[in-house]
């Protein structure tokens, strides 16, 4: 969805880009519908970079085309993994599987399956992962005299050379603003196939860069000597996570056609509050009300997620004084909040909620209400009644059904 605004000296007009959003599963897909996304990218259970998540069988992609069609949002799919030379009679089946249901792009890093995509997907666009690492506009213009409709340009580039390329090309340019890190360059790592055996560039990528690691002296096997970082342990390859929701006016004015959220493992929870955000972000910048007090608040908020200490990552950084990226005082993750649950119904006898809970909570706790299009608010847990039988309780458990009095 593409808006033309005026900018605040009214010479020239801004694109207000789409914002695309990752799910898991049917059920994370409607959240992401839900909260504001424009369009979702989800995988299927074959070829794509998230192997190891949940994604959608045959039947649930053609449940996730309706879903999102009749919304009137745009549904990706990704086959974004590398393919070997062994896969190809494998491949060439699975597209012809999925030729029949109608997504608005699919999402590519493998150039030879192109001329595949556009045989088999006579209605769908393509687009170009960022796991090519395009880098500069020589070669978005090469893509798209190859039929690639959108490129995700690679993550280590700077504001200045985004905004340079979006004045030298017509493809359309993304980028993402939120979620996890590669230390490594986009689409180049081997660390964790080297140490597991698992393939990054297929799917299943065990996170090596996350690990903890010590220095093992060649003759003493036993001695582990750690490589000081902080009191945590040393995380030496470990990054933060992007989060550049304060950005998202200036990011807006480079005139890309698309901002990401990264997670396609993550649940409701995270999408829901990370596509909250940044439609809410969108819209104040459509509105030129995207002052310095909504960017704490949005950013608030976005804490309130489970998450790694946040970073702006290269776009802004400044080489001298920034060193977010290569200090890490906290490189698990941060969980500040836990998740209560989602409303599931409404009873009219209490004036208040049905909730299945996903956490222990218990009497006198403050939740944090989150809705569609509507302002977060806090209340507090003052009285708690199991579904059924209908008694008062004073700690919630998981997976247990009850009402929130109002």
């Amino acid at each position: 969805m593409n808006i033309r605004i005026n900018n605040k000296n009214n010479e020239k007009y801004n694109i207000i880009p789409e914002l695309s959003v990752p799910a898991k599963d049917l059920n994370v897909l409607r959240f992401a519908i839900a909260y504001g996304a424009d369009s979702v990218y989800i995988g299927g259970q074959k070829f794509n970079l998230r192997s190891y998540g949940e994604n959608f069988n045959l039947d649930e992609l053609n449940e996730a085309e309706k879903i999102v069609h009749s919304a009137n949002k745009k549904l990706f799919f990704t086959l974004n993994a590398l393919i070997s030379q062994c896969e190809i009679i494998l491949l060439k089946k699975y597209i012809k599987a999925l030729s029949k249901i109608n997504f608005d792009a699919i999402i590519i890093s493998d150039p030879g399956i192109i001329n595949l995509v556009k045989e088999n997907f006579k209605n769908s666009k393509i687009h170009l992962s960022t796991q090519l690492s395009t880098s500069n506009y020589l070669a978005v213009n090469f893509w798209a005299s190859q039929g690639i409709k959108r490129i995700n340009l690679a993550r280590e580039l700077s504001f200045n050379e985004i905004k340079s390329i979006c004045k030298r090309v017509k493809a359309e340019i993304e980028i993402f603003v939120h979620g996890a890190l590669c230390i490594s360059y986009s689409g180049r790592c081997l660390l964790s196939k080297y140490l597991t055996g698992r393939d990054a560039n297929k799917g299943s990528c065990a996170h090596s860069c996350r690990w903890k690691y010590y220095l093992i002296e060649e003759k003493r096997p036993n001695l582990f000597l750690p490589i000081l970082q902080d009191k945590k342990g040393t995380f030496i390859l470990n990054s933060r996570d992007l989060c550049l929701i304060k950005k998202i006016d200036l990011i807006a004015k480079t005139g890309i056609s698309s901002i990401k959220i990264e997670g396609r493992m993550k649940t409701e929870n995270y999408v829901a509050t990370t596509t909250w955000a940044y439609r809410r972000a969108l819209d104040l910048v459509k509105e030129n009300k995207f002052s310095e007090e909504e960017k704490n608040k949005l950013y608030k908020e976005l804490e309130k997620t489970s998450h790694r200490t946040f970073t702006e990552g290269f776009m802004f950084k400044l080489k001298s004084k920034d060193l977010t990226l290569t200090e890490n005082d906290n490189a698990g993750y941060i969980q500040n909040y836990k998740f209560l649950g989602i409303i599931s119904d409404y009873e009219e006898s209490y004036n208040g909620p049905v909730i299945i809970a996903r956490n222990h909570v218990k009497l006198g706790s403050l939740l944090n209400i989150i809705q569609p299009y509507k302002e977060p608010f806090e209340t507090l847990l003052k009285e708690i009644i199991d579904f059924s039988p209908k008694d008062k309780k004073d700690v919630i458990n998981t997976k247990d059904k009850v009402i929130i009095p109002g």
